[in-house]
């Protein structure tokens, strides 16, 4: 549960300093987007990129493994 409270400050601070996110959860599932809300047992994003590109999703703490700053690639 240790990791579920520092992903949740992590995605609190992004929410309001207005970073974008890059996620990854227990399947494997990337997402690049936004963070909406930060719940008590949910996260709330709208995805920029990717599969997913416009999509709203929720996803549970505790599925998320990994949130980290999105960078984008420079050529």
């Amino acid at each position: 549960m240790e990791q579920v409270e520092r992903n949740k400050e992590k995605a609190e601070y992004f929410l309001f300093n207005d970073i974008k996110a890059f996620i990854k959860d227990k399947d494997n599932n990337f997402y690049f987007c936004d963070i909406l809300v930060v719940g008590e047992t949910h996260l709330y994003i709208h995805n920029f990129a990717g599969k997913r590109v416009g999509e709203k999703q929720q996803l549970l703490w505790i599925d998320i493994d990994l949130i980290k700053e999105y960078k984008e690639r420079k050529e």
